[in-house]
């Protein structure tokens, strides 16, 4: 506790120079002498930027209230390439209204020199820079210059939200005409399956109002629907259904905690964000991403849906636009902000209607599943196969699209996958029967964490080996599932193993926590492998036969992953 209050004692004592030293510097810019042109008379404004990174410009402005939002921006020597505006709640004392702003920096470093000067300004004035003085330098070349970048400029092409060059939204009706086709494509399959006719929120809703069209900077295409639900759990499970009826449909869907990403696979460069919204117990609409605004919506003043123009196409929106797009951005929504950022500037959000995790694995894994296949089985699988001491009846645990329970059928054992991917099983049962061998293999539906349904399955596997030995196979599985579920798990299958039976497993130990990952956006648990090599043995009563650890054990395309392997049998 002694050494966190010195952080925290350093750190206010640090804002408290910062902000002098700003004060100085807008007073010394007076004190030069006539105020020179572009800068103002008096020093009513000061600022800081305290972050000057790579990847963004993060700072702050004093004022009176009457001054904001207050209009900040980002030179290159004497030539303005982006601007936002000081309006973002801030967490510093102070004894006038202060307020914070930032600039997400990418693609700006292209354009630099390292004898360029980069500055922010206010009032036309250079702000000063922490530990950098008034102006930050790069580090290195970029590839173009700045006469190119005003090219850009001139061309319609601007920075987007996350600091890329792009060509305006306003300006590009290629993409316009693509993020469409997307959105009614969308809608038609969400109303015609659920119900819903989504309408445009967030972002685009905001276009809409403020601009009748996109907002330049925006970098994709935002609806919501307006969910039956009043619960937000409940609110949560149904978006994750829809996330599966898109993928049934053949659109690429990742589940977010707050959101649906939609892209069309044929271009996955085009995104509709879809986000869910309901009216909970106090009949107040909820917004699981968040607002900025302070109002209140109410179930009552809610007045529905209707036709509006978007960029010349017509698209749905709230009748109440203007109402609605104060409650999520605040009173200040009219003002252009560059810079926006959620994280400062969100005032509340309905956390009970995220989605959990669990959710957006399994919408991980089917959208997977609905467009990856493997025809050859795994390495592990061949590792096992070449066993002489395997039994021929293979229980699959987390088989995904059935790869290895497909190359075990093919090499004449008798096989059931499990999964709780209900599109992945699908599609393994329906490749079974038209590959002619749904007599030796099966698929079906089942989420490990239900021991009912894990003590079925292997009750129907003993059966299908006409009870005799098992094999428990888990390759790749393991690391998906939280520790307590695979301790569940495991008891459960020493619950019901007999002698002879065999579990094998594969999965990625802690060393492999650090490396670069081809498929990066689902969760992954790292584990001790010699450590689950005992627990094997004086937890579950299974005698290790083989073991090994390290890479060149199942490399794919230019990863080459940390495995533990381990053969087991029971008795």
């Amino acid at each position: 506790m002694f050494g966190a209050d010195i952080g925290r004692r350093k750190l206010r004592r640090g804002a408290r120079v910062l902000k002098r030293t700003a004060r100085r510097v807008a007073k010394g810019v007076l004190r030069r002498g006539p105020a020179r042109s572009g800068q103002p008379s008096d020093a009513s404004s000061i600022g800081m930027v305290e972050i000057f990174e790579q990847r963004q410009v993060v700072g702050w402005v004093e004022a009176n209230s009457d001054r904001f939002p207050i209009r900040v921006a980002l030179f290159i020597n004497d030539v303005e390439v982006a601007s936002t505006w000081a309006d973002d709640p801030s967490q510093h004392n102070t004894r006038r209204m202060i307020r914070s702003f930032r600039f997400a920096l990418y693609d700006i470093w292209q354009f630099c020199h390292k004898r360029d000067r980069l500055t922010v300004r206010i009032d036309g004035r250079p702000v000063p820079i922490a530990a950098k003085g008034t102006y930050k330098r790069p580090g290195k070349d970029g590839k173009h210059t700045l006469a190119d970048l005003k090219h850009r400029f001139d061309e319609g092409y601007v920075f987007g939200q996350t600091g890329r060059l792009q060509l305006s939204k306003k300006l590009d009706t290629v993409w316009q005409d693509s993020v469409f086709g997307l959105y009614e494509k969308v809608s038609a399959i969400v109303s015609s399956k659920h119900g819903y006719d989504p309408f445009v929120i967030y972002g685009s809703l905001l276009g809409l109002v403020r601009e009748g069209g996109f907002i330049g900077h925006d970098i994709d295409f935002d609806a919501a629907y307006l969910s039956r639900c009043t619960d937000g759990r409940e609110a949560a499970t149904e978006l994750r259904d829809i996330a599966f009826t898109l993928i049934d449909a053949g659109l690429d869907v990742e589940c977010m905690r707050t959101a649906l990403h939609i892209r069309d696979v044929t271009d996955p460069r085009i995104r509709i964000d879809l986000f869910h919204l309901y009216f909970d117990k106090n009949d107040e609409i909820a917004f699981p991403f968040g607002v900025a605004g302070n109002t209140k919506l109410t179930k009552d003043a809610w007045p529905g849906v209707t036709e509006a123009q978007l960029a010349g196409r017509t698209v749905r929106a709230p009748a109440n636009a203007a109402a609605l797009v104060e409650h999520i951005y605040g009173k200040n929504w009219r003002t252009p902000i560059a810079g926006f950022n959620w994280d400062r500037a969100r005032t509340g959000w309905a956390r009970e209607g995220w989605s959990p995790l669990e959710y957006s694995e399994e919408v991980y894994w089917a959208n997977f599943y609905a467009r990856t296949e493997f025809t050859t089985g795994s390495t592990f699988f061949e590792s096992i196969v070449a066993r002489e001491d395997v039994p021929r009846t293979v229980l699959d645990i987390g088989c995904g699209d059935g790869r290895d329970a497909f190359a075990f059928a093919r090499g004449g054992f008798r096989a059931i996958g499990i999964d709780r991917s209900h599109i992945g099983i699908r599609h393994a049962t329906q490749k079974a029967a038209d590959a002619g061998l749904d007599a030796s293999l099966e698929f079906e539906a089942c989420d490990v964490s239900d021991a009912d349904a894990m003590r079925a399955v292997i009750t129907k596997a003993r059966s299908l080996a006409d009870d005799g030995r098992t094999l428990f196979y888990l390759r790749f599985f393991l690391h998906s599932i939280p520790e307590a579920v695979q301790d569940a798990l495991l008891a459960i299958i020493a619950e019901h193993a007999r002698d002879g039976d065999v579990l094998a497993a594969e999965f990625r130990t802690e060393e492999d926590a650090s490396n670069p990952k081809v498929y990066g956006k689902h969760y992954r648990r790292y584990q001790n492998g010699r450590a689950f090599g005992v627990a094997l043995a004086e937890r579950y009563g299974f005698t290790v036969s083989h073991e090994e650890e390290g890479t060149g054990l199942a490399p794919y395309k230019d990863e080459d992953p940390v495995l533990y392997r381990v053969v087991a049998t029971r008795g």
